[in-house]
């Protein structure tokens, strides 16, 4: 039976909502409304949803069935018409009060523009989330490109802290912008989510409890405070045993960002997945050459620790190696300049010393001669793609991603100015089922002006912790004695995972265990009889 013939029929929870074609340019105003509104004028959605999350296209609202620990991950492509304005985005849950809100400013004639959103939330069963945007005084729409991630957290380790008072920082020198000691912004206590991780609010690090994969995200909101032109060199620190960000030997990230005060603020992502020891401290840094820099509402740090092949806590259900698969690849140097399309994970597409930091790689093969990722197992695949770009005049590229050539996540374009935002950082985002050896890959298009990929533009791949159960179309399994008399004894919807299929295997072959149906031996059994010589 071939692999399409297989269903997902048991997982953790998730939702994927996709813009495939842009809303009208005035579909949201000075009301907040909800994005992924299927009733925006012209726009259209696609979706993947599990079953226990229920997304109400009529409403953009998402029901989450069952209580739990989720991440939002909300890529926000959009316009703005008219005049410059703030876009404010929220996360409310059953309309009792905010739970995350950010507004970056958006300069109408350098749209669209992207943002990207991110929150830890605890949900309990019958919970409605609704995911707004609005503008004042003026109207914006939905471009093809955004979409959200909504996927449960099962290793039950993570922390999040997210900024609600921006921070006030003058100095010019680097410095943690999630902090309490001063330099940083005040917390309230609904922006800190965490279990097993440790947040401390003074030092705003991250102690992480146990050796493992963790993937860490941060979405940078911040401004220039008052500063015309500037750099912002952004940090990832880690330390062992103890906090500390003095030293060069503990960075593990670095990415740079254009600062500028006539559209601040603005937002840069890094996403990453990093293999740390327990008792390692994680931070972020901001380090601007001249002026100053602050962290602004909205900007969120968040770690958790990726799911291994256990079974999710307090249901007993797991399956082999499901969840180990991952990658995260950065490129060290920036790529050539051109206006085609642009692969930035191809050797020959770099300059210098053409060179990537694999971080972490475990069941997915990058080839870096053709910019590929090659998945070994199947499952549902978070993806997200995070060039810095870097254009010789001002243009829109597109940014893509593709599974076997074909396109399944495509940004509707966002816009550059060279002078003012430049070098910026984008995402594009997807979750999407993948079959064992499917081919990922990325692109940048970009026809109007040169355009670089610089060195940090990155990539992380992860499979999703999902369950997965074999079950045919109709949802029926057969019967064991069919009604024309056939026994199905050894039938393989009947069977299940004991049949051989494109999923982890139990050492039997067929219903019978004995050394005869052991995997790896041919159809006759192989019986070893009294008499017979040892080999």
């Amino acid at each position: 039976m071939p692999v399409s013939d297989y269903t997902y029929s048991s997982r953790a929870s998730y939702a994927y909502v996709l813009c495939t074609v842009s809303s009208a340019v005035d579909a949201i105003s000075s009301t907040p409304l909800p994005i992924f509104d299927s009733d925006h004028d012209d726009v259209v959605f696609t979706n993947n949803v599990s079953g226990d999350i229920t997304y109400t296209a009529a409403a953009g609202t998402f029901t989450f069935a069952k209580a739990g620990i989720y991440h939002i991950v909300l890529t926000m492509v959009s316009s703005q018409e008219s005049s410059d304005q703030l876009q404010t985005t929220t996360f409310e849950l059953n309309s009792d009060g905010i739970i995350y809100t950010a507004a970056p400013f958006i300069d109408f004639a350098m749209d669209p523009t992207e943002v990207t959103h991110q929150r830890i939330i605890s949900v309990a069963a019958g919970d409605i989330l609704n995911i707004d945007t609005s503008t004042p005084g003026n109207t914006m729409g939905i471009v093809k490109g955004t979409s959200v991630v909504i996927t449960e957290i099962t290793s039950g380790v993570y922390a999040s802290s997210t900024v609600t008072t921006a921070g006030s920082n003058n100095t010019t020198d680097q410095f943690n912008p999630f902090d309490t000691d001063g330099d940083g912004p005040a917390f309230a206590s609904a922006a800190k989510i965490a279990s097993g991780v440790t947040f401390t609010e003074t030092d705003a690090s991250m102690k992480v409890p146990s050796a493992g994969k963790y993937l860490i995200m941060v979405n940078n909101i911040y401004a220039a405070g008052g500063t015309t032109n500037s750099v912002n060199a952004i940090r990832l620190y880690r330390s062992a045993g103890s906090y500390d960000v003095s030293t060069a030997d503990n960075i593990l990230f670095s990415n740079t960002a254009k600062i500028h005060s006539t559209i601040d603020p603005v937002e840069h992502t890094i996403c990453v997945i990093e293999d740390l020891n327990a008792d390692d401290y994680l931070a972020v840094t901001y380090d601007v050459v001249a002026g100053r820099v602050h962290a602004e509402v909205g900007a969120t740090f968040t770690v958790i620790k990726l799911q291994e092949g256990q079974p999710i806590s307090g249901t007993g259900r797991g399956h082999g190696g499901y969840g180990s698969t991952y990658i995260s690849v950065m490129s060290e140097q920036d790529s050539i300049t051109g206006t085609s399309k642009i692969n930035p994970f191809v050797t020959e597409n770099l300059t210098g010393s053409k060179t990537f930091d694999t971080r972490t790689s475990s069941g997915i093969t990058f080839a870096a001669a053709t910019g590929t990722f090659t998945v070994d197992e199947p499952g549902l695949y978070f993806i997200m793609h995070n060039p810095i770009l870097s254009v010789a005049g001002d243009g829109t590229p597109t940014t893509e991603i593709l599974v076997n050539g074909a396109v399944v996540s495509s940004s509707g374009g966002v816009f550059i100015k060279n002078n003012l935002e430049d070098p910026v950082n984008l995402t594009n985002t997807a979750f999407v089922e993948l079959q064992r050896n499917d081919v990922v890959t990325v692109a940048t298009v970009m026809t109007a002006a040169n355009i670089t990929h610089k060195a940090g533009s990155h990539i992380t791949i992860f499979r999703y912790y999902g369950f997965f159960e074999f079950s045919d179309q109709s949802g029926t399994s057969d019967n064991l004695i069919a009604d024309d008399l056939t026994i199905n004894t050894f039938s393989q919807n009947g069977l299940s995972r004991q049949y051989e299929r494109n999923i982890d295997q139990v050492p039997f072959k067929f219903g019978i265990r004995g050394p005869g149906t052991l995997r790896g031996r041919g159809t006759n059994p192989s019986v070893v009889k009294i008499g017979d010589k040892k080999a």
